[in-house]
């Protein structure tokens, strides 16, 4: 109870410090870039670097040009174990009511509760939540949630891997992650696309770091050794796809080393498979040609499909652009077409489609490109 205590302290400080002066801590050096006038303060809430490189990046990059509007906020990194890590930073910066718009730049454990909490502190403020791990069930009271169209991705990639020559699918998922309803449909998407194409599809379970008691390095050593099962059972025409973005690198590298596919990641992004495969993107985080291009040395050509730009980091300038006109007061209800806009004006010419599930999130859905 001290320690959660103690969280929403800190929490609070650091809206205080941020508002006097200016910037989040430990932040570039802010510029004046191409920045919108903002009526009022918008409030990006993200973990730590360590969670999403490329999501802090972007948010890093959009705090800089905007440094007297813009609020980068933190929740621990226990978010996991504690119910009340992203309500205790969202419902803080709630209190202030400069804050016009609250933007939380990855939907993690948590984020649901988090939006009730903050609707409930203010009818006012503008919500926006970007890739609900847990689906969008229960955050009906967001202004705007973007998410991956996960059955449609779900198709693309069992269509992708039969054209790169794959005659098997092997999905790798946790108990964890199937409680969300995001995984749950992109599996059944995978096994049903499977059916209609005449693949074998195979459902495996990997170590859950935050369940099975096990290391990092436990669960990329497994994983690997796995991928070389699969390799001798399955053959090289064999498509390989995980949920869990913490072993993917492990994934990716065994995956090529043994000249098997990966049709697509769980969240599609260059930024992400770059880094599995060890290209080095420092300086080049939000440079999604880059990251194409370096994959390409990898080896990974021919083997390797993802989207030409980053749901993670795509859907959060979308979502900073709605919430400008949020905190200026030309928002507007958003039809698909208006999401459509939004999304590709950050996708360097890729084309997006959008549809809306039952709870009014927005699934966008782009062309899988192979390396």
């Amino acid at each position: 109870m001290f320690r959660r205590i103690l969280a929403a302290l800190l929490a609070v400080l650091l809206i205080l410090l941020t508002f006097g002066c200016g910037k989040g801590t430990e932040e570039p050096e802010p510029t004046a870039k191409d920045a919108p006038k903002i009526d009022g303060k918008i409030a990006i809430v993200i973990g730590d670097r360590s969670q999403s490189p490329e999501i802090y990046a972007a948010a890093s990059e959009i705090l800089s040009a905007n440094p007297d509007s813009v609020l980068l906020l933190k929740y621990d990194e226990d978010f996991y174990s504690n119910p009340n890590a992203v309500s205790n930073v969202a419902t803080a910066v709630a209190q202030n009511n400069a804050v016009k718009a609250i933007l939380f730049a990855d939907g993690v454990k948590g984020t649901g509760a988090a939006v009730k909490a903050v609707r409930a502190a203010r009818e006012d403020v503008c919500i926006i939540v970007c890739n609900p791990h847990e689906g969008s069930v229960g955050m009906h009271d967001a202004d705007l949630i973007l998410s991956v169209d996960f059955p449609a991705l779900g198709e693309a990639m069992v269509e992708k891997a039969r054209d790169l020559g794959a005659e098997n699918f092997v999905f790798y998922t946790t108990e964890r992650y199937l409680k969300y309803v995001s995984v749950v449909a992109l599996q059944r998407a995978l096994k049903l696309a499977c059916e209609d194409k005449e693949m074998t599809f195979k459902a495996s379970n990997s170590i859950d770091l935050y369940e099975d008691g096990k290391t990092l390095d436990d669960a990329k050593q497994y994983i690997t050794e796995d991928v070389q099962r699969k390799a001798e059972k399955f053959g090289e025409k064999t498509a390989l796809v995980c949920t869990e973005p913490m072993v993917q690198s492990a994934l990716a590298a065994q995956a090529i080393k043994s000249g098997l596919y990966m049709p697509g990641t769980f969240l599609p992004s260059p930024y992400a498979l770059a880094a599995d495969l060890g290209v080095d993107l420092v300086g080049h985080e939000t440079d999604a040609g880059y990251a194409l291009e370096q994959l390409k040395a990898t080896g990974a050509a021919g083997h390797v499909a993802t989207w030409s730009f980053s749901a993670y980091t795509t859907f959060l300038q979308a979502a900073f652009d709605y919430a400008v006109s949020a905190a200026n007061g030309t928002d507007k209800k958003l039809t698909v077409e208006d999401v459509q806009k939004l999304i590709e004006k950050h996708t360097a010419g890729a084309s997006v489609t959008v549809s809306t599930d039952a709870n009014f999130a927005y699934l966008v859905q782009s062309e899988l490109v192979t390396l």
